[in-house]
């Protein structure tokens, strides 16, 4: 068993996550990209922002999903949550009967060790997997705070991670997708898929064979790793990924297809 507590690991300059006693510009707790287990993310704000990009699911304690976040937005919320807007940066979401089940909170302060300022973001929460078990206990950075050994996770990202527990390889080239683009990519699809109709924003392709499938980009938020095939698929580039289509193929001097 390893535990760590009042850890920095790469730290960042402006922005920084106070998670289980330990300081880090990112994080990864659970299993990530799960659709029915929990998982957690922490993404480094971009310079000029002050406010954190959170993204995973939240179970009660009896293993059910309660709500998805991606980036601070519910997406997913069987639980009939509700998300509330606090005066102060960060912002806290109520179960259906108003018992408060998730909190962040960001503040200006000092880090230990460290003689200037940054941003720095607690949660308060109880996490639960989905066999009932309390795999992360949240209390905005107070001394209580405690993860079990066993929950995969990553603290520290800087192109690469840097404390890792429990993940494997693959996991770990997801995880550095996932917050190479602030939690945008959030979801693994692996193997073959035939004929099904997706979405591939927010989608990491890891050596995934597509056949016959309808693929529909809109943001062009999506990555691949490793080897993908695509076989007699069929592409809907609209909104955004229309645009910068349309854009390409009316470049003066550019052959168009024939």
């Amino acid at each position: 068993m390893s535990i760590f507590v009042r850890n920095s690991f790469q730290p960042g300059k402006f922005n920084n996550y106070l998670i289980a006693g330990n300081i880090c510009n990112a994080f990864v707790i659970g299993e990530l990209g799960s659709q029915d287990d929990f998982f957690l993310v922490g993404a480094e704000p971009q310079e000029e922002s002050v406010y954190p990009f959170l993204t995973g699911n939240v179970l009660d304690s009896e293993g059910n999903v309660l709500f998805r976040l991606i980036r601070n937005v519910l997406i997913l919320n069987p639980g009939n949550c509700s998300k509330i807007m606090g005066d102060q940066l960060g912002y806290e979401i109520h179960d259906s009967a108003g018992k408060l089940i998730f909190r962040v909170r960001t503040a200006f302060d000092c880090i230990p060790g460290y003689a200037e300022k940054t941003f720095v973001t607690t949660i308060t929460a109880n996490c639960y997997d989905k066999r009932g078990n309390m795999v992360f206990k949240a209390n905005s950075g107070e001394a209580d705070e405690r993860m079990e050994a066993s929950v995969k996770s990553a603290f520290g990202f800087s192109g690469g991670l840097g404390l890792v527990q429990g993940m494997s390889k693959d996991e770990m080239a997801f995880a550095c997708a996932v917050l190479s683009t602030r939690g945008a990519v959030h979801q693994l699809i692996m193997g073959e898929v035939v004929g099904q109709e997706l979405d591939l924003d927010g989608k990491a392709l890891m050596n995934v064979r597509l056949r016959k499938c309808k693929l529909h980009v809109r943001k062009g938020e999506f990555v691949r790793l490793g080897r993908c095939v695509f076989e007699e698929c069929e592409f809907y580039l609209e909104d955004a990924a229309a645009n910068i289509a349309n854009l390409v193929q009316n470049i003066p001097g550019r052959q168009k297809p024939s």
